[in-house]
């Protein structure tokens, strides 16, 4: 009995670490991220450009959004960490590349010039628009991405910093973090998730409102009592490391219940009750067919030592 309990962990232990590697090897080398594997069925992502505060460039956007693609389509990963290499989680959007497209005459978006004189508005409008909507969909990967992502805000967080960190699931935060929603401050109206996301996370429109309008930072403290993060952790690195350990009881868990659940939470959050509860009835009359059900059943039936070994979904 022991020796086939043993084989049996030996052989999950050997799937764990293959399909660890795997998910890994899913992804490109990024100019500005960097991914890991953490723990078996877990992709730790650092936002890695320290030298710059993590701020967020075009570039990371565009990553951001191709890493999350994959992520939500590979099969091995069940859950995400999401953190900033170093002392900053990110200092928001890269004004330095924002001002050197326009001072050298105009913005150049996706291969398109935008010019800095009012010639053609329209154009210009529509220009802006295919860039500004580029960038909210990178982040809507990863609010939409299957596989719960939990932020490690290891530090300030600020602007578009803030929308990263929002559109993940779960937020865990060090003493020294703070959140801004910044834009209002340079002189832009945010349009990438903060006045949108904040509210229904925080649940005070006054305090959501008056962050927004002054651009002010938001403590750690703050943050915690007002429901914008669910932990705060001393340092950095035990900020990370508790969203790790966070994401690996995740990952424990069935993947189709955990999707599924995801799931149901995001739609229930836009709709009725009654809608809701419709939505998880159509989920589950297919997914509740599956083997993960009565692995769980039988492994708290029979009281077994060993957790359930579920299938990738």
């Amino acid at each position: 009995m022991r020796s086939t309990l043993y084989t049996a962990f030996r052989q999950h232990s050997i799937r764990c670490y293959s399909a660890a590697t795997g998910a890994v090897n899913s992804h490109p080398p990024y100019k500005t991220l960097a991914v890991e594997a953490s723990a078996p069925h877990v992709l730790h992502v650092r936002l890695n450009r320290p030298d710059k505060r993590n701020s967020i460039t075009a570039e990371v956007f565009q990553e951001l959004r191709e890493c999350f693609d994959r992520i939500d389509e590979c099969r091995h990963t069940r859950a995400v960490v999401l953190s900033g290499e170093g002392t900053v989680f990110s200092s928001g959007l890269d004004f330095s590349e924002m001002y050197t497209l326009i001072s050298a005459g105009g913005w150049v978006i996706s291969g398109e010039q935008v010019s800095r004189a009012p010639v053609d508005i329209a154009h210009n409008a529509k220009v802006i628009r295919k860039l500004a909507k580029q960038w909210q969909n990178s982040l809507n990967s990863i609010a939409e991405c299957s596989k719960p992502v939990v932020a490690a805000v290891n530090g300030p967080c600020l602007g578009v910093g803030l929308e990263v960190a929002i559109a993940c699931d779960v937020r865990h935060c060090s003493g020294d973090a703070y959140f801004s929603i910044r834009e209002v401050t340079v002189g832009v109206a945010t349009d990438l998730g903060s006045i949108q996301r904040v509210p229904k996370i925080m649940g005070n429109d006054s305090l959501v409102r008056e962050l927004a309008f002054t651009g002010r930072n938001l403590n750690a403290t703050d943050a915690f009592a007002h429901g914008l993060v669910s932990k705060v952790l001393p340092t950095g690195a035990e900020t990370v490391g508790s969203a790790i350990e966070l994401a690996k009881v995740i990952a424990g868990n069935s993947p189709e219940a955990v999707q599924g659940t995801k799931a149901g939470l995001n739609y229930s959050r836009d709709h009725t009750v009654r809608e809701g509860l419709e939505f998880m009835v159509v989920w589950n009359q297919c997914m509740i067919q599956s083997q993960d059900l009565i692995k769980a059943a039988m492994a708290t039936a029979t009281g077994a030592t060993m957790p359930p070994v579920f299938d990738d979904l």
